[in-house]
């Protein structure tokens, strides 16, 4: 954000037409390949200001092959002078610098102006300020120089044999004062690309505030700490669900959980008077206490994703009468928890808030694919009132998201369509910033963790104009066709009616149908026929970006074999896009990563894509078994909303009246059975199928196979017959039953399948969702 003074554009200025210079027109740092100017120090300059003039130094010398060098300000200056940081002549010059670190943490910023003699780049360096380090990365920026992603492959350096500067005077503010992204375990990361990370994030401007005291998952611990208090004074601790203390939660209506937290906090705002937050949260997932009075004390409040029953009444009642206490002693300092699982929403009989109470809002049953204000989303929707009441009643609320917000198969997250919006009724309603769960694969995100920088700093920064920027410095003669092909992403997925959350399984080819892929591959195409004149650097990055489109296509068709019951398809090209990985893997590991192997497990991974469609392979013809008869894909289909289906028997052909046709391919809310804020539209819902069984398999063992079913419990017919009900299945997960007594061999057999579906939360709701078939063992 930029402030009242006026601001001059900085200039390359053509290497034949400039000399050395200091003076009104402007300042030359390097002419014709000759450094004419000096970087100049404090004679005892802090560290971030040493390091920020080297990096100037080595920036400039990349641009334009001299060496300026650095020395203290208490030597004679050759040419220019360049001053950084906390120099003499910045008091001389009567240039008011930011500073100062307050629990308000609003001091942020740094000055860039020229004076006579030479230019100032000088920043607020207090507490976990980087505000030199800014100013230098701001002036290289201003000169041509981009990191759009960590390490080499993402810089951008243009060449210069001259390098000089219009008269600038700017003095530069965040509009948020958090601005962080982290590297979560789920992307493979290493040391050297958390270092090149955290270098990146500075570069752009972020910021982590070290030295906070933050709200993560099992804080709580440290408000009464087991080993001290477990055995003295077991009544604090929460009790579980079969009536035991455990140390990993506290018991919300015990009043000597308040005192003991109280104790520690003030304490520790004694031991360390520099420290400006305490932060505490239960532990991850739902926990609850389960003891007679904290249950009693629940509201009961459930549903849209806000944990099963909500314990923000509670836990806000707990956090709220330790931060009156505290605020007594230290009201310039900040208690920070989490509205998180079962505390996302506000809570309705706590009464007002204490002004030092701080939350994290992180609402992770939100669907990451739509803007805020999204009419058609009702999940946004939800959470923009959620947000509107904690900025209203909070002094102090940051927001904890998700990028990629999705699952784990490293596709595109399209991201910028919601940045450019959101981001402004953040601003607009007093958000402090963001502490972002991110991960080390970037043509997943892409442009989000740039764009995001950018928008984090200033919030008047123009989108469309960064990516522009980004696609001439980075594809050359390419870049047209690689700009239409971000943005048609982005439309695709704005435009979409699936509605989805982190971690969950995606439609991919109902958010990019067929249509959508046919125009990216010709953008593709076309971006890969302008590189024939390009050098090796832009015909790499063109090629990074067709390894991510072709990788997104062989999922596509992964699923599309899927679809069709091709499974070992479906297998060849999860394969394939493990080659496409191993490429990419190449030029840099962090472009399209492999899972790392403690997850690979897990729903929506490639390799748990691979591991699923290889089982059903091994069912249809492999290692396991031979396919009997596949159920055709579009099925009869019937929601019940009054649950009279089983009553009326529906199961039975001609039952039931007009029945709508559906496939089994994905689930119903995409295909119709929504509302137009994606509200789904039923809670039990019925298909109807049938097959003809060959009678070659009389006789043989017979299993019946449900590719994939959202439910909340499922009940399956065979020939009129009710041969099997659960109410806990996975959802992504095939299971198989014994139909071997059931099934009529030479004859057409008939299933009808009813589905409970899942409250309306973070999950998809509608049933089948993967092919059905019988098949014998082997």
């Amino acid at each position: 954000m930029r402030s009242a003074l006026q601001t001059f554009l900085l200039t390359l200025v053509a290497a034949t037409a400039i000399t050395p210079l200091t003076n009104a027109d402007g300042t030359t740092l390097v002419n014709r390949g000759t450094a004419v100017s000096t970087i100049v120090v404090a004679t005892e300059c802090s560290e971030q200001t040493r390091r920020a003039a080297e990096e100037l130094q080595t920036y400039l010398g990349r641009m334009s092959g001299a060496r300026i060098e650095i020395q203290t300000e208490d030597k004679p200056v050759a040419g220019a002078a360049i001053y950084v940081g906390d120099a003499r002549a910045i008091s001389d010059a009567g240039i008011q610098v930011p500073s100062g670190f307050t629990h308000q943490m609003n001091e942020e910023g740094y000055v860039i102006t020229t004076i006579p003699g030479g230019i100032l780049l000088a920043g607020n360096e207090d507490g976990p300020y980087h505000g030199t380090l800014y100013a230098v990365y701001d002036l290289l920026a201003r000169l041509g120089c981009r990191w759009y992603f960590p390490g080499m492959y993402g810089e951008v350096i243009p060449k210069r044999e001259t390098i000089a500067i219009e008269p600038i005077n700017v003095t530069e503010r965040p509009d948020f004062r958090f601005r962080n992204i982290w590297y979560s375990g789920w992307m493979p990361v290493n040391d050297e690309q958390s270092r090149q990370f955290a270098v990146w994030r500075e570069r752009n401007r972020m910021n982590s505030l070290t030295g906070l005291s933050l709200p993560g998952d099992g804080s709580i611990t440290r408000l009464a700490p087991a080993e001290k208090y477990f055995e003295s004074n077991p009544n604090i601790f929460a009790v579980n669900e079969k009536g035991e203390r455990v140390k990993d939660m506290l018991c919300l209506s015990e009043p000597e959980s308040v005192t003991i937290a109280v104790k520690t906090i003030t304490e520790e705002f004694r031991t360390n008077p520099d420290l400006w937050t305490f932060g505490f949260a239960p532990p991850d997932g739902h926990p609850r206490c389960h003891c007679p009075r904290c249950t009693a004390a629940e509201p009961g409040f459930t549903g849209k994703g806000f944990g099963e029953p909500s314990l923000s009444d509670t836990w806000f009642l707990f956090a709220n009468a330790v931060a009156r206490e505290v605020y007594k002693e230290f009201p310039d300092r900040w208690l920070w928890t989490n509205g998180y699982a079962n505390r996302v929403r506000p809570p309705e009989g706590v009464g007002p808030l204490s002004p030092n109470l701080g939350i994290q809002s992180a609402m992770i049953d939100s669907c990451t694919l739509h803007q805020i204000d999204d009419p058609h989303c009702w999940q946004r929707q939800v959470y923009k009132t959620v947000l509107d009441r904690w900025t209203r009643d909070l002094g102090c609320v940051f927001i904890y998201d998700y990028d990629p917000g999705k699952s784990l198969e490293n596709l595109p997250y399209p991201n910028l369509h919601t940045l450019s919006n959101d981001m402004r009724y953040y601003k607009d309603r007093g958000v402090w910033g963001f502490w972002t769960e991110g991960n080390n694969n970037w043509m997943v995100t892409h442009l989000n963790y740039y764009v995001r920088s950018k928008l984090m700093w200033d919030i008047e920064a123009d989108v469309k104009a960064l990516v522009r920027d980004y696609c001439e410095n980075f594809y050359g003669d390419a870049a047209h066709p690689i700009e239409q092909y971000i943005w048609t992403l982005e439309r695709a997925v704005e435009d979409t009616h699936v509605h989805t959350t982190w971690g969950r399984l995606i439609p991919w080819h109902v958010v990019l149908p067929p249509s959508t892929m046919q125009a990216l591959d010709s953008l593709i195409a076309r971006a890969i026929g302008r590189t024939k004149e390009a050098d090796d650097v832009t015909r790499t990055h063109v090629r990074v970006l067709e390894l991510t489109h072709n990788h997104t296509r062989a999922f596509l068709t992964m699923e599309e074999c899927a679809a069709g019951g091709d499974f070992a398809g479906a297998v060849a090209n999860a394969d394939k896009m493990k080659s496409i990985r191993d490429e990419a893997a190449t030029i840099d590991p962090a472009l399209l990563p492999h899972t790392p192997d403690w997850c690979k497990d897990h729903r929506g991974t490639l390799e748990w894509f691979r591991e699923t469609y290889q089982a059903l392979a091994d069912q249809c013809g492999g290692a396991k078994g031979d396919l009997v008869a596949m159920f055709p894909s579009q099925w009869e289909f019937k929601t019940d909303p009054r649950e009279m289906g089983t009553l009326e028997q529906w199961y039975t052909p001609g039952n039931g009246g007009e029945w709508d046709s559906i496939s089994d391919t994905v689930y119903s809310d995409v295909q119709g059975y929504q509302d137009d804020v994606g509200w789904p539209a039923a809670t039990r819902a019925w298909y109807r199928g049938a097959v003809d069984v060959p009678a070659s398999a009389v006789d043989k063992p017979l299993r019946l196979t449900i590719g994939g079913v959202y439910s909340a419990g499922i009940w399956i017919w065979l020939n009129g017959m009710m041969i099997d009900h659960r109410t806990r299945q996975d959802s992504g997960t095939p299971f198989d039953i014994d139909v071997t007594a059931h099934v009529r061999p030479g004859e057409t057999n008939r299933i009808a399948i009813l589905a409970s579906t899942i409250p309306a939360d973070r999950m998809p709701r509608g049933g089948l969702h993967r092919r059905v078939f019988l098949w014998s063992p082997k």
